[in-house]
Formats: structure tokens, C-alpha cells, sequence
């Protein structure tokens, strides 16, 4: 008899767990997704868990997992409260927040151990991936300030850190100005020039022939097979040394959308076509297009069925940039299906909190607005088919089943 009960003590704690765990995954499939310019609850739930990782050290421990960890941990952290602050009335409590926020990342980024992988000797200094994100930032900072009280400490080191951009594109001989010494990765140079066209919308135009000449240079090193901006170039000439990849090219189009709208959506709508694709119902992002399979590295992460986690949680953001609210939906609501989100108290983290800088680019891509325009999205072609939460609802009733087959023999 106490084997009998032994045995069905086991099956309540294990199977009960598993049946609560796949309805609540399946009910997830259907979570309301705010619309652009509306940042939910459970969003700023998620940015508090990253502040709290990121006090308790995340960032360093991401260092030691990624090349550029403890930097992307701390300024997507700012980032995305310029998001949420540029979502928010001009005098509310939540913009304050929002700008002290992002000031308090900005800060982080300066310590040494922000700028300790990148080498000062570089033009401009520390090289185009730590120069251009970090003015990126300060130009969110600036856009969360009224125009006419804009903190002047903050305006002067704006003006010479463009300054120091627009020079050394001027000097390049190649518009992917290199981020280490002799490598060049374009996706580095695309929030330097953002930054500079905040330039123009916050202070003066002066820096708008460095851009029109970087554009016109930038699209005339395309990906010749995919059409797109390649992944890596020559450091000295910048002509494609590796094809366009989805890791990359989800935050080339994002920059994209208000550096140069027209190029954005056309560049948006041919990676559409080539990357994006349905993988058991549930839309995904490939890291190589499928003419040309490749293997995944520190960038793209572990690749399943080609597709890669981490370019599709940022092209969450990339589609919500350009209005592409069905591909938004499935995807968001696809990853709070499958993300196994868990929140306590004011703080909500994915895959258990395990990876914090995974949690940064999610509620960064969650909080996506257009910064500088705001473009009329085009009517895009249906891409999730409608049925896309079947094959998990499917699997999820079989594994039902099953449970409840092998519950009920174990119970007699």
C-alpha cells in the first residue's frame, strides 16, 4: 500500500507540473501585444529585472561569455529606456525616470571595464562599434530633453563626439570604419550615422554631407547574392568579405528606418523575403540565407533549423520599427509562449533569468519606436500563415495524452 501511494505521490509532483506548464505555454500563444507607442506592464517589468541583474554584476559575468558583453548588457539597458521614454508625455514622471535611466547606463559605459576590449589608438577613439553606440545613446538622452532646456555639458560632449565620427568616416577609405584594429564590421558604423542625423534633428545640419557620402559609399558595397549590406568587410576598402546575416542585418535595418527610410523599407522587404521563415508554425529569422547555409558562431548563437534566437528577438524590434504588426505579433507572442518567462513581484525575466543580456535585447526590441521619422509602413504580404499556433497546440494535446495514458496505467 505504501508503494501504491508512493507512486502516486510521484506522479502528482511530476505530471501536474508538466500539465500546468504546457497549458500555460499554450494560453501565452495569445498574449496581447501593445501597439507602437505603448509600452505594457509586463515590458517595464522586464527592464526592472535587467536593472537588477545589471546591479548585481551581469554584465561583467556576460564579459567573460561575450566579446562585447558587459558593453551591450549596459547600453541596451539605456536604450531601451529611451524607448520608453520617447513613448511617454514630455513632463511625465515615467520620461524623468526614463532620462535618468539611460544617463545612469551611460555612465557604466565609460569605466574601464566598458572600454577595456576596444583600443583608444583607433579613429575615432576606441574604434566605430564603441564610438558610434555609445553617441547613439547620448543622442537618445538628448532626444528625451525639451529643445529649448537641453543640459549643456551634455550638448558640448554630443558635439565633440559626432565630431570625432564625422572625421574619421571623412578619412576612411571604406564607410565600415573599423571597430578593432584591422577588422571592419558595417553594422558598427549604422548607429554612428544615426547618431549623426540626431545631430541635424537636435542642433544643426553640419554633418549632413558626411552622411549623404557615407550612404551613397555604404550602398555601393552591397552583398552582391543577397542584396544587402554584408556582414563583414575589408578593413582598407570595405568591399564584402562575408554575405549578409541575419544577426546582423535585423539591427542594419532598424538604424535604417531613420537614417534612410526609402533604402530601409526597401532593403526591410528583401531581407523579409529571403530570411524570414516559419519553422513548426512559428516564425523565425535565419542567419544565412537559405541559398547558402552556414554554420552559427558567438554572434548568432546556437542555430536551430538554421534560424537564430538571436536575430529573431531583435527582429521583434526591427519589425515594430517598420509597422509590420502581424510579424510582430507572432513573433512576440510566440516568444512569451516559448520563453518561459517568470515574474515575482515588479520583476519579470525569460529563460529563468539564466542569461540577462538576452533579457536586454528582448526588452529592447519590446520597447522599438522610430527615434527621428516616422514612416508610412506599406502594406506587407501575409507571411505567418494563419494556422501558425496548430503544430505547438498539436504537440502539446498529443503530450497530453500521452501523460494522461501513462497516468492512468500507473495510477491502476
Amino acid at each position: 500500500m505504501n508503494q501504491i501511494y508512493l507512486r502516486r505521490s510521484i506522479l502528482v509532483v511530476f505530471c501536474l507540473p508538466l500539465l500546468t506548464l504546457l497549458t500555460m505555454c499554450n494560453g501565452r500563444f495569445y498574449t496581447a501585444v501593445p501597439p507602437t507607442g505603448q509600452v505594457s506592464p509586463e515590458v517595464m517589468a522586464q527592464l526592472h529585472f535587467v536593472k537588477q541583474a545589471l546591479v548585481k554584476g551581469s554584465a561583467t559575468e556576460m564579459q567573460s561569455l561575450f566579446p562585447e558583453g558587459y558593453f551591450f548588457n549596459y547600453v541596451l539597458y539605456g536604450l531601451a529606456w529611451v524607448n520608453v521614454g520617447l513613448q511617454s508625455p514630455p513632463e511625465s514622471a515615467a520620461r524623468q525616470e526614463a532620462l535618468a535611466e539611460a544617463r545612469w547606463a551611460l555612465t557604466h559605459l565609460d569605466e574601464p571595464a566598458g572600454t577595456a576590449v576596444f583600443s583608444p589608438t583607433l579613429d575615432p577613439p576606441y574604434g566605430m562599434f564603441y564610438a558610434g553606440w555609445r553617441n547613439y545613446l547620448l543622442a537618445g538622452i538628448l532626444l528625451l530633453q525639451p529643445r529649448s532646456a537641453l543640459d549643456p555639458r551634455e550638448v558640448a560632449e554630443f558635439e565633440i563626439r559626432s565630431q570625432e565620427i564625422a572625421t574619421a568616416v571623412q578619412r576612411s577609405s571604406t564607410p565600415f570604419v573599423p571597430s578593432y584594429p584591422g577588422q571592419a564590421w558595417p553594422v558598427d558604423s549604422f548607429p554612428a550615422i544615426l547618431s549623426l542625423r540626431a545631430h541635424t534633428v537636435l542642433l544643426d545640419d553640419r554633418h549632413e554631407p558626411v552622411i549623404q557620402s557615407w550612404l551613397a559609399a555604404a550602398r555601393e558595397r552591397l552583398d552582391p547574392l543577397t542584396g544587402l549590406t554584408p556582414h563583414r568587410a575589408d578593413a582598407r576598402t570595405g568591399a564584402p568579405r562575408e554575405g549578409a546575416r541575419g544577426t546582423s542585418q535585423t539591427m542594419i535595418l532598424w538604424f535604417l528606418a531613420d537614417i534612410d527610410p526609402a533604402w530601409g523599407h526597401e532593403a526591410y522587404q528583401t531581407f523579409r523575403q529571403q530570411y524570414v521563415v516559419t519553422r513548426w508554425g512559428l516564425p523565425g529569422v535565419l542567419e544565412f540565407p537559405a541559398f547558402q547555409p552556414g554554420i552559427g558562431d558567438v554572434d548568432s548563437g546556437p542555430l536551430l533549423a538554421g534560424v537564430s534566437l538571436s536575430a529573431t528577438a531583435v527582429f521583434l524590434g526591427t519589425s515594430r520599427v517598420y509597422g509590420d504588426a502581424e510579424l510582430t505579433r507572432a513573433i512576440w507572442q510566440g516568444g512569451e509562449a516559448l520563453g518561459w518567462a517568470v515574474q515575482t513581484g515588479d520583476t519579470r525575466r525569460y529563460a529563468l533569468g539564466l542569461m540577462p543580456i538576452g533579457d536586454a535585447f528582448v526588452v529592447w526590441s519590446k520597447t522599438a519606436v522610430p527615434w527621428l521619422t516616422e514612416p508610412s509602413p506599406p502594406t506587407y504580404p501575409p507571411i505567418v500563415p494563419w494556422w501558425w499556433r496548430w503544430p505547438l497546440h498539436l504537440l502539446s494535446l498529443g503530450l497530453i495524452v500521452v501523460i494522461g495514458l501513462a497516468v492512468r496505467r500507473l495510477w491502476r
